[in-house]
């Protein structure tokens, strides 16, 4: 048996991730053609009560694999608002997120809180993680690979779907982009292109504990420019938070988030990985970064031809080459580990 750990995205919650990754159904699949017909129970799968809801918008990828395979679909512990759209598709729904701001404070809690899970309901083989969960696992392996190289990994391998770029628990490994989180603004790809960024925002303001202030005003929410992925809605929301509770005046150091750069850090996740890519995906550039945050010998991608998501049915072209390199990347970390 092999036992996986399923991190949902920012905006959603464990039962719109199970949905989203296999709806039930029997009949031919080759790489041209899908015929699916719905029923109530699976051996491969557990039943989704979202799924009926949502044919269109779900992907048969788990019954598509092994059928001793074994899914724990973890929710995240936060509450936050929907992913964007999310709500249209899957509405009525608690919308859970992994932190509000990615600062090293909130981070460290995010990595006790797997620890915990692990400790309870593992140990886990694999995780796979989609968007802001695929983040998440890969934050929690360089933490591993930086800190206790010396010890095995939490996880045999991953699986990242939609990644970006991973955050930091420790002021030792990544670069401080709070000032581009607190703008709301996107963070770039590389570390140098971050560093010009952050000092085009810095030069507005006398100190960062200005900067501060002004964020947690909120005036610059709707202005219209580019906001860091993820952020904007947890953001509003622990800052509402804070503001209900009287907290007016954080330090700035309260707020320090670091962001791991490939070209800078040299930690790399050591257990095999398989990485899905999507071709119109605006964060796809982010996705590659993590790639490279990965072993090379040991890592193994595909790039699809939709957007920040999973393919559904009517592609079993992209289903199937997904469906291969999870279950390659499984074997591989039966070799190696």
């Amino acid at each position: 048996m092999v036992k996986i750990l399923m991190v949902h995205g920012f905006g959603v919650n464990a039962a719109i991730f199970e949905a989203q990754t296999a709806y039930h159904f029997r009949g031919a699949l080759t790489v041209d053609r899908v015929t699916p017909f719905f029923f109530p129970t699976s051996k491969q799968a557990s039943y989704s009560p979202l799924a009926k809801f949502n044919i269109q918008y779900l992907a048969p990828l788990r019954a598509l694999l092994p059928p001793f395979w074994e899914y724990y679909f973890l929710e995240g512990p936060l509450e936050c608002g929907p992913a964007p759209g999310i709500d249209k598709i899957y509405p009525g729904q608690t919308y859970n997120c992994w932190f509000h701001f990615p600062s090293l404070i909130e981070i460290q809690s995010v990595y006790d809180f797997l620890e915990e899970v692990i400790e309870e309901e593992g140990p886990f083989d694999v995780a796979w993680g989609f968007s802001a969960g695929a983040t998440i696992i890969g934050s929690f392996l360089l933490r591993h690979a930086h800190e206790t190289p010396h010890l095995p990994p939490p996880f045999r391998a991953a699986i990242f779907m939609n990644s970006q770029m991973p955050w930091s628990a420790t002021e030792d490994l990544g670069k401080d982009v709070a000032p581009l989180v607190l703008r709301l603004q996107s963070i770039p790809r590389t570390e140098a292109e971050a560093s010009r960024a952050i000092a085009r925002e810095l030069e507005k303001y006398k100190s960062k504990e200005d900067m501060l202030n002004d964020a947690a005003c909120g005036s610059h929410w709707e202005d219209g420019g580019l906001i860091a992925p993820m952020m904007k809605h947890a953001y509003k929301s622990t800052r509402m938070q804070d503001l209900e509770k009287g907290v007016l005046h954080r330090k700035y150091d309260d707020y320090r988030a670091h962001r791991i750069f490939p070209e800078v850090d040299k930690v790399r996740v050591p257990v095999p990985t398989g990485h899905i890519l999507a071709e119109r995906d605006p964060l796809s550039e982010l996705g590659e970064a993590m790639e490279q945050m990965c072993e090379p010998s040991l890592r193994l991608s595909f790039k699809h031809g939709f957007g920040h998501e999973i393919p559904p049915a009517r592609s079993p072209r992209d289903l199937v080459r997904i469906k291969e390199v999870i279950e390659k990347t499984v074997m591989r970390s039966e070799l190696v580990c």
